[in-house]
Order: C-alpha cells, then sequence, then structure tokens
C-alpha cells in the first residue's frame, strides 16, 4: 500500500502554505507527508513544525525541516494517520503509541488533517484501541480497562519487556470486535484512574484524505 499512502501524504503536504506552523504526525502514511514537506521546504517554503513523536522530529531534523516546541499559538495545520476511519471520521489512532501527543498537536489545530490508504475505511470503528497509563498502580488500570469490554495487554518489545511511550509511560492495546458507541467508549476510558490518554480521535478531523493503488486520492469531510 506503499503507492497509496506516499499518494495521500503528498495531497497533504500541498494543502501547507509559507509561514504556517505545522504539526507533523507519527506513522507510515504521516512519514510521506514528512517527507513531501522537507522537499517543498529545499525548493525554498517557510514553515516551522511541531512533532508528535520523537521518531517523526529525528525524520524532520534530518530532512532540514525546522522543529519547535507546541506554543499557545497551536498549530495552523496538522496532518496524522489513522489505524480505522469511520463513516463520520471518527478515528483509531496509536497503533506507533504517540496517541497522547498526537492527540494534544491535533487539538491545537486549526485544521486536522488525516491521511490514510482505503484498506483503513471501516463501515465502523473495530480492532485495536491503543491506550497510554501510567506505571504506577497499571495492574488495578489493566484490571478497569478490562471492565469497559475490550481485551487488554500491555504492548511489550520482541524481548517480552513492556514498551514505554515517548512521555514514559506504558501503553496498552485493548481489543474490540466491533465499536457500537465511540463516544461511550471514550468517556469510560477517559474515566479509568491511570489513564493518560486514549486512542479513540472523535470529532476532530477536518478533513480525510485517502489514497488508492492508482494513485488516486479523495477527500472526504465531516457529515
Amino acid at each position: 500500500m506503499e503507492a497509496a499512502k506516499r499518494a495521500a501524504g503528498e495531497a497533504a503536504a500541498a494543502l501547507v502554505q509559507p509561514g504556517m506552523v505545522v504539526g507533523l504526525g507519527s506513522g507510515s502514511t504521516a512519514r510521506w507527508f514528512t517527507l513531501a514537506l522537507a522537499r517543498r521546504v529545499a525548493d525554498g517554503l517557510r514553515v516551522r513544525a511541531v512533532a508528535t513523536s520523537t521518531q517523526t522530529e529525528a525524520l524532520a531534523v534530518e530532512r532540514g525541516l525546522e522543529v519547535v516546541m507546541l506554543s499557545g499559538r497551536g498549530v495552523d495545520v496538522a496532518v496524522d494517520g489513522a489505524d480505522c476511519v469511520d463513516p463520520d471520521l471518527r478515528l483509531t489512532k496509536g497503533a506507533g503509541g504517540a496517541l497522547v501527543r498526537e492527540k494534544i498537536v491535533g487539538a491545537a489545530a486549526r485544521r486536522y488533517v488525516i491521511v490514510v490508504d482505503a484498506t483503513k475505511l471501516a463501515n465502523a470503528l473495530r480492532g485495536r484501541v491503543a491506550v497510554e497509563v501510567i506505571p504506577f498502580g497499571f495492574e488495578h488500570t489493566m484490571g478497569l480497562l478490562e471492565s469497559t469490554g475490550g481485551a487488554f495487554a500491555l504492548r511489550c518489545d520482541r524481548e517480552g519487556n513492556p514498551t514505554a511511550s515517548d512521555n514514559g509511560n506504558l501503553l496498552a492495546d485493548g481489543e474490540y470486535a466491533t465499536i457500537e458507541d465511540p463516544e461511550g467508549l471514550a468517556a469510560r476510558l477517559d474515566a479509568v484512574p491511570g489513564v493518560v490518554g486514549h486512542g479513540l480521535f472523535l470529532g476532530m478531523a477536518d478533513l480525510v484524505i485517502v489514497g488508492h493503488l492508482d494513485g488516486r486520492v479523495e477527500e472526504r469531510s465531516p457529515r
């Protein structure tokens, strides 16, 4: 699906205007956006960037982008990927583990643009919902997360060690066959003590750019 991801990322890069502060998302499709934006900067476009992960920041700096901290001014546009998108442009995110910083930057954006390949579209949200939890009391937190109806497990590396977020917290993943009530689930996850943030991004996307294998892109806006 790399051709589809690249098409979506490059289409989003064309939306960036001179002088903007741009939020750089994390993940494979958002990476294509960062690369395309870097090419525009090399050609003379002047922008500043806010990265949502240390990995994205490293890529941006390597490619010559000026990376700054998120300020009270926010960002003009943020571009990020998603794991699943429903017809109302509700999203699940967090496969890369940067969900909390991604949500902070997305909420600070005057325009939040999501780039995906067509396989990420679904009639209803489903699958994995990532959650970031603080280490203190995490076993109790995991038990409370289980009560929301998902099968939760700590995210671990290949050696079996718990994976840490860029914020130094633990990451957990809950599997849901179908999320019938995303808003209700989001409220229940928010209410669990120890949860820093979750991967349900609801009512945030202003535009979804969908890339297809043949290089076509389509745009979807909220209903």
